[in-house]
């Protein structure tokens, strides 16, 4: 113990003085040669607190100041950039601390998008006389972003006790960075911008793939991609396939079954093949090219929600159309979704043998149910499933009138929110007593909303109880969010369910959120500290070039 802490300190105390010595990690920069500056209309500054949290509503841009108070209060439903000293010093997460040097820019739906692609950690922020956002790009910039992200992954190397195997890597990337620091300083006194601009950027991807670095891989762990194929021919799959292969994606879970089609051909006598694959097969292709590069197909099929209007099976089974109780097919909270009955016999049963028709047909590593469940049903008012069989069903099997009942009614309330999660449920373990029986070597799995108890009070998901009952094999909780904290309680939620189980727990993860690749990373070693088996991400379509690199480098693990 006592040679790693000498060899820790080492480590240290060497950095320190390369950092003494040739100050690229704290020099004065002194004032840009090149400026490049942008304002942006704000929503408010300070925002008077209301009915959404720190006074930020949908596509709110909000400046938050020290005058606010410690933080911005806000929910998880945006991004953030913190702002110290005139410089953006992060991004991502919400409910961010104030600093009394800065400020905090906040944004909702459109303008989360918009921080997330405008504002960089390095660049100069200030407000207006007139309350609008200024942002400014510099040849500093990227130097100032070189600086934080490679503190970062200098704390997280020796936080995580990596020192000593990462000893020539670290040497190797800060001898690079000085080289490169000293070419920017030249460029800068020689009032050449673009080769200051190109020393830069140097500096801020060596330090950027250092960080990466910082998050190793680890062997065994599920590493997945939910995908609505794109590819309009095999030679474009097989392409894609290798590009995930390359990246070190070692599952896909390939959309099978949705909005009234399947993928591949001859799935049902109701639901034809997606038009844009007929005369060829992308389930063959994908199993077939994927058993080359060791990657699991697990077809990913969404069951009672059919799709919009113009779906083949809204259009061919309307008699088996869920209603909703403002007596409509389709959603208002969900616009435009359909959804099957979950209480119809026929239902089930025309749903299982299209999974068994899917099972039979292709040597698959899984598969997947998603919207097992009703339509959002809160507020009551909009609820779901209020059609003619549900109506007769109950009044025969429990007396009453749904259309009758409110909360206020509360004994004949809760036996009607009972009967709808026992259809759902009823359905789960058909499928699973199913695929036990007849593909034993298949495992079940099931997408659903983090949160158990409110995916049970709202959608009649109780998927608790398919955990505690073993229905399932694996369990794939969707917890997209920008805020790190979300993600940390919704893993912690997920390991307390599924404790004493074989369940097998995944994490789903929302990169499509637009997150830096940095905030990927750290969602992903936040579910693995938690103990999950592993991620998914959604969707493969939606990773940036640089969330892929940041997979490939780091905890993914296939380099450079």
């Amino acid at each position: 113990m006592k040679l790693h802490l000498i060899f820790h300190f080492l480590i240290l105390l060497f950095f320190t003085n390369c950092s003494n010595t040739h100050n690229w990690r704290n020099q004065d920069l002194g004032e840009p040669i090149y400026r490049e500056d942008n304002t942006k209309p704000l929503t408010s500054v300070n925002p008077i607190k209301g009915e959404y949290g720190g006074g930020r509503g949908t596509h709110h841009l909000v400046a938050y100041t020290s005058e606010y108070g410690e933080r911005t209060e806000t929910n998880e439903w945006g991004t953030e950039a913190i702002v110290q000293n005139g410089l953006v010093v992060s991004i991502g997460g919400n409910n961010s601390e104030i600093p009394r040097n800065g400020m905090v820019i906040s944004g909702n739906e459109s303008s989360s998008t918009w921080i997330n692609k405008n504002l960089e950690v390095g660049m100069e922020v200030q407000l207006t006389s007139d309350n609008d956002l200024k942002y400014s790009r510099t040849e500093n910039t990227d130097v100032e972003k070189a600086r934080t992200i490679f503190k970062n992954a200098l704390d997280r190397i020796n936080k995580k006790e990596l020192s000593k195997q990462y000893s020539q890597i670290l040497k190797e990337t800060e001898e690079e960075i000085k080289s490169h620091f000293s070419l920017f300083l030249k460029a800068r006194s020689d009032n050449n911008i673009e080769e200051a601009k190109s020393q830069a950027k140097q500096m801020l991807a060596i330090s950027t793939g250092l960080y990466y670095k910082s998050f190793p891989p680890k062997e065994d762990e599920f590493k997945g991609v939910w995908v609505r194929l794109s590819d309009k021919t095999p030679e474009e799959l097989i392409k894609t396939i290798q590009q995930m292969a390359d990246v070190g994606i070692n599952a896909i879970l390939p959309e099978t079954i949705y909005n009234g089609y399947t993928i591949y051909p001859n799935g049902s006598d109701l639901m034809p093949q997606l038009p844009q694959f007929v005369g060829w097969d992308p389930m063959a292709v994908m199993i077939e090219e994927c058993a080359k590069h060791n990657i699991a197909v697990i077809p990913w099929t969404e069951m009672f929600f059919v799709g919009g209007e113009n779906s083949p099976l809204v259009k061919e089974k309307p008699e088996w159309l869920g209603l909703f109780r403002h007596g409509s097919h389709a959603a208002e909270l969900e616009k435009g979704f359909h959804y099957f009955c979950p209480s119809r016999p026929e239902v089930h049963q025309f749903l299982l043998e299209t999974l068994d028709t899917l099972a039979s047909r292709y040597p698959i590593d899984g598969i997947q149910l998603d919207y097992i469940r009703y339509s959002l049903s809160k507020p009551w008012e909009k609820g779901f499933c209020y059609c003619d069989y549900c109506k007769d069903k109950v009044k025969a099997e429990l007396g009453f009138d749904i259309y009758e009942i409110t909360p206020e009614n509360s004994t004949e309330w809760d036996q009607w929110n009972q009967f709808r999660a026992d259809n759902v449920t009823r359905f789960v373990k058909s499928v699973s007593d199913h695929f036990k029986e007849n593909y034993p070597n298949i495992p079940l799995s099931a997408d659903v909303f983090p949160d158990s108890k409110v995916s049970l009070d709202e959608k009649f998901q109780d998927w608790k109880l398919w955990v505690d009952k073993g229905y399932l094999d694996e369990i794939y909780i969707m917890s997209y969010s920008t805020m790190n904290e979300a993600v940390q309680a919704d893993v912690d939620l997920l390991m307390k369910n599924v404790k004493g189980t074989r369940i097998r727990p995944i994490v789903g993860l929302g990169p499509y959120m637009g997150f830096q690749p940095e905030m990927l990373l750290q969602q992903i070693e936040i579910s693995r500290e938690a103990g999950a088996e592993g991620v998914c991400l959604f969707s493969y379509h939606s990773l940036s070039e640089e969330q892929l690199k940041a997979l490939s480098w780091g905890p993914f693990g296939k380099g450079e």
